[in-house]
């Protein structure tokens, strides 16, 4: 006698197979040209990030801290280009960045400051992200052991996504920051003092290094040859655009070669003729 073993489990829904499209993929050269450029300029206040932005192809500003209200074009004495309404929280500034047919007649769009919009961000994370148990927080140290700055950190990058998004419509995004001196953890030795743009820094959640990575330019404008000799600052007090890194500061240029650029007078637009030579040359009949 045969006994057949009765299963007690229940069958389940029928598996459905689906089929999945693969994409075709082709091979060719990089073609950057169609991309615009992603470029952080910073320094200390009052050495000309804003005018130096305003030389920038037909550039457009997101005017933080009404900085351009009084600034005129260095070169056509023309008020500047900005966005008029007030951007006075952080989605204000996601919005007029997510808006792409508003920049469809200007080629630069300058966030002035980046320093400012984080501190925004900041308000905007206390306002909008509680606990994890559903508590509304006083400020960013409130989520406990830097939960506040993993949270600042994931709503900064949202800004990187809004500017790659211009990037790709051909669109050049300038940031604005301004300068302050990280400590660099160093490995192989003692720590030392870098001067980069002022964008939180930590260990873990390091928004300064994310905007930096993210960027193919980074500008500094400073003195050019200024030291410290018996206590006393002295040298050379002509402001250059460094766009080469030393081991106390942050710089960068995936196309430029020259490691120092002049910028003398607010009129100098030398920086964008090394950027734009094709543009520059066709407009001024160089």
């Amino acid at each position: 006698m045969t006994v057949r073993k009765i299963s007690t489990k229940r069958a389940g829904p029928p598996v459905r197979q689906v089929s999945k499209q693969i994409k075709q993929y082709t091979i060719g050269p990089c073609n950057a040209e169609s991309n615009g450029k992603k470029i952080i300029v910073y320094s200390d206040t009052g050495m000309g990030k804003s005018t130096l932005a305003a030389l920038a192809p037909q550039p457009v500003f997101l005017s933080l801290d009404k900085g351009i209200e009084e600034l005129k074009h260095p070169l056509t004495g023309e008020r500047l280009i900005r966005v008029e309404q007030e951007l006075e929280i952080f989605q204000d500034v996601r919005d007029v960045l997510g808006n792409l047919s508003l920049f469809n007649d200007r080629d630069t769009v300058v966030v002035d400051t980046v320093t400012i919009l984080q501190d925004l961000a900041e308000v905007h994370v206390v306002q909008t992200i509680p606990t994890e148990k559903g508590i509304k927080v006083k400020n960013i140290t409130g989520y406990g052991y830097n939960k506040g700055y993993k949270h600042l950190y994931n709503t900064m990058k949202l800004i990187l996504q809004d500017c790659d998004a211009l990037i790709h419509q051909g669109k050049n995004v300038i940031l604005i920051a301004q300068a302050a001196i990280h400590n660099i953890p160093n490995p192989s030795g003692e720590d030392f003092l870098r001067a980069g743009p002022r964008l939180h820094k930590d260990k873990s959640w390091d928004i300064e290094a994310l905007f930096c990575e993210w960027a193919d330019h980074i500008f500094r404008i400073d003195y050019q040859d200024v030291f410290v000799k018996e206590k006393k600052v002295t040298g050379e007090t002509t402001r250059m655009i460094y766009t080469k890194p030393e081991v106390y500061f942050r710089a960068k240029s995936r196309t430029l070669t020259e490691p120092l650029i002049t910028f003398e007078n607010p009129q100098d637009d030398s920086l964008w003729h090394f950027m734009f030579p094709e543009l520059y040359s066709s407009e001024r009949g160089e």
